[in-house]
């Protein structure tokens, strides 16, 4: 249309509109079918697939004329819009960044974003090359060698020998990036549920119960509302009540021994392994008495019990409830956790290596009886509505969140073995420490999931102070051992009755090894430890 900008180069496809006031940069390539309204401004160099579509008026109306709101869209040096993609007017499309086809732009594109779906959400980053960088904070293009810096929301080209310097922090947890990366399907299982208006158990529980069975390896999985209601719910499958006991680690999330004093029963603590931080067998072994039950052994930071644990139990009868809250997908030689003993019992809190956005959990199971008995119990202790045969609780998981862990779960191995590849970095960072007797490291273990990586110096102290001057978060996995906390001051113990338990809730350090972390942030923690412990 006369008026129109067409800029040298450029090559315009068949039937495409060019209004009086859009404009089209030099060298620009528009496909057939393409339709540049008023307002339009295509920079130069700019690819636009077939039948992508450019509103320009907010809110238009057969019936009025808005010519006077004409807004303006413009598409910055370099990008590139898929075909059929549809961009909201009053939008900005960055330099090189790239609209996947069928994509519906509602928002500002930041340069070299990678946008997909209805609305475009951000998936990743591309290269001026079009190409798909890698998820690291600088990534080279494969196709050009160009380095691009990735932080903070943004990416840059970087410049010919420039370093720069990372002053991110890095965090214990990084559940923003998590969700970040999960959110085109999360945002797919919230929509199915809540079109199907279901909301509490029903078939995305079932769903995810079958999916979890069958990775764990065990016949029957219950979804719950919390780890804390599975272990409840375990121990009330069990029977188990006042008079009993209940062999545990003193070395874990107050849950642990809370659950076996809900049901009445008492609390038998067992010290640790000095390196596992798990239930020590021998330990176990006289703590045994008539009055015992079960043993609820803890799978602690991921790594997987000593299986001689199993073998005491069958030897002397006894019922054991794993306590498996932070070592989903953990195995051993004889199987996965949460399939090696009389019940598993999963913790799906947020911050597990398969989290929900809410609370939620699961019990797993070989009994067909007791499976029957845990799903009474798990709503009210009716096996029909309004039909109560059975004390139970509400102890029912909700659809959503479901939904959300099977959205989650199908790349829970992948997520894993990143924890294990930061474990791995750390031990072979730490090896001259460790060789000096200044650190304790967990090791490399086959089978462990590394839920946490708890380091162990009686320097914790200023190493947690070091290490947080230099933009490093740390935990503490636990600051007091269960038996020296208050609420189960009955039980009369004394500091000193479980010196290894307590000796790693002083000397305990947990440093960041989530998935999510990237090469440059993991060297930055192996080089502030290897600092503060010269």
């Amino acid at each position: 249309m006369a008026g129109a900008r067409v800029g040298a180069g450029a090559m315009l496809g068949k039937g495409v509109f060019v209004g009086a006031r859009a404009s089209v940069g030099a060298r620009t390539r528009v496909q057939n079918g393409v339709s540049l309204f008023d307002g339009v401004e295509l920079e130069e160099d700019v690819f636009v697939g077939p039948h992508a579509v450019f509103t320009n008026v907010k809110v238009p109306r057969a019936f009025e004329s808005r010519k006077a709101e004409l807004a303006t869209t413009r598409v910055l040096r370099g990008a590139t819009i898929g075909a059929g993609a549809v961009v909201v007017c009053e939008r900005t499309i960055g330099e090189f960044a790239f609209i996947g086809a069928g994509a519906v732009v509602t928002k500002d594109v930041q340069p070299h974003a990678l946008v997909m779906g209805n609305p475009a959400t951000r998936v990743g980053w591309v290269s001026r090359a079009g190409r798909r960088l890698p998820g690291a904070r600088i990534a080279a293009c494969p196709e050009t060698g160009e380095r691009y810096l990735i932080e903070e929301g943004t990416c840059r080209l970087l410049a010919e020998g420039e370093a720069p310097t990372d002053t991110r922090p890095v965090k214990l947890q990084d559940l923003a990036a998590e969700t970040a990366h999960f959110q085109a399907p999360l945002r797919k299982a919230f929509e199915r549920v809540t079109k199907s208006a279901s909301y509490v158990l029903g078939e995305e529980v079932s769903r995810l119960e079958v999916e979890l069975a069958a990775r764990i390896g065990v016949p029957h999985a219950i979804g719950v509302s919390s780890g804390t209601d599975a272990l409840l719910l375990a121990l009330m499958t069990l029977g188990i009540g006042p008079g009993d006991e209940v062999i545990t680690s003193p070395l874990s999330f107050f849950a642990t021994a809370a659950v076996i004093a809900r049901v009445g029963a008492k609390p038998v603590f067992a010290d640790v392994e000095a390196v596992s931080c798990n239930l020590d067998p021998m330990a176990v072994e006289l703590a045994i008495t008539p009055r015992t039950k079960a043993i609820m052994p803890v799978h602690l930071f991921g790594r997987p019990v000593d299986l001689r644990i199993f073998e005491l139990a069958k030897t002397h009868g006894i019922a054991v409830v794993e306590d498996a809250a932070q070592a989903i997908c953990a195995k051993t030689p004889s199987g996965a956790v949460g399939a090696l003993g009389t019940m598993g019992c999963f913790s799906f809190f947020p911050t597990k290596n398969l989290g929900a956005l809410g609370d939620g959990g699961l019990l797993t199971m070989s009994d067909p009886e007791m499976a029957q008995r845990a799903r009474m119990l798990r709503v009210q202790g009716a096996k029909q509505k309004y039909n109560h045969l059975l004390i139970g609780g509400n102890f029912r998981l909700d659809a959503l969140q479901a939904a959300f862990l099977s959205a989650k779960l199908p790349e829970i191995e992948r997520l894993n073995e990143r924890r294990r590849a930061n474990a791995a970095a750390y031990e072979h960072g730490f090896r001259e420490l460790v060789a000096a007797g200044k650190l304790r490291t967990p090791g490399l273990v086959e089978g462990h999931v590394y839920h946490q990586y708890v380091v162990h110096t009686p320097a914790r102290v200023e190493l947690a102070k070091r290490l947080a001057a230099r933009g490093i978060e740390t935990g503490i996995y636990y600051p007091s051992a269960l038996h020296l906390q208050p609420a189960l001051a009955a039980l009369g113990h004394c500091e000193g009755a479980f010196p290894i338990a307590e000796a790693a809730c002083r000397e305990g350090l947990a440093l960041p090894v989530h998935p999510w972390l990237d090469g440059g942030q993991r060297e930055r923690v192996v080089e502030a430890v290897v600092d503060a412990m010269r």
